[in-house]
C-alpha cells in the first residue's frame, strides 16, 4: 500500500508541475498577445499622424491656388448653366406660344354665343311641342255609332 501512495504523490506532483507549466504558457502568451495589439495601435497612431502632417502640408501650399482654380471652374460652369437655362426658356415659352394658338384655332372662343342661340330655339320648340300636345289633350267630335240609339234600337219592338 506504501508503493501505491508514493505513487499517487509522483502522479499529483508530475500534474501540478505540468498545470504550472501549461499557466505559465498561457499568462506568458496573453501578455505577448496584448503587448502585440498594443504595439499595432502605436504603430497606427504613427502612421496616422505622419499621414495628417502630410496632408496639412498639402493643403497649406495649396490653398492659395486651388482656391483660385475652384473659383474660376465655378464661373465657367456658371456661364454654361446660365446659357443652358435662358435657352430651356425660350424653348418654353415658345412652345407654349405655338401651342396655345393651336388650341385656339381648334376650339372657336364664340362658341358660347351660338350655345346660348341653340339654347333658346330649344325653349321655342318646348313651346311649340307643349302647345302641340295641348291641342291633342282637347277631346275631338265622336264620329261613329251612339250607343244610345243602339239602346233604342234593341228595345223597340220589331216590325214583322
Amino acid at each position: 500500500m506504501a508503493t501505491a501512495k508514493k505513487t499517487a504523490k509522483k502522479t499529483t506532483k508530475k500534474t501540478v508541475k505540468t498545470a504550472k507549466k501549461a499557466e505559465v504558457k498561457t499568462v506568458s502568451a496573453l501578455r505577448k498577445g496584448t503587448l502585440a495589439y498594443l504595439g499595432l495601435y502605436g504603430f497606427a497612431a504613427e502612421r496616422a499622424t505622419k499621414r495628417a502632417e502630410q496632408v496639412k502640408a498639402f493643403y497649406a501650399n495649396a490653398t492659395d491656388g486651388l482656391v483660385d482654380d475652384l473659383i474660376a471652374r465655378g464661373e465657367k460652369v456658371e456661364k454654361l448653366v446660365v446659357g443652358t437655362a435662358k435657352t430651356a426658356q425660350e424653348r418654353a415659352v415658345e412652345t407654349f406660344e405655338t401651342t396655345t394658338d393651336k388650341v385656339k384655332s381648334a376650339v372657336p372662343f364664340g362658341a358660347n354665343d351660338r350655345v346660348e342661340e341653340l339654347e333658346a330655339e330649344i325653349k321655342t320648340l318646348n313651346k311649340k311641342i307643349s302647345a302641340l300636345s295641348k291641342k291633342a289633350k282637347t277631346p275631338a267630335k265622336k264620329t261613329g255609332i251612339n250607343k244610345e240609339v243602339m239602346k233604342t234600337e234593341k228595345t223597340a219592338p220589331k216590325a214583322a
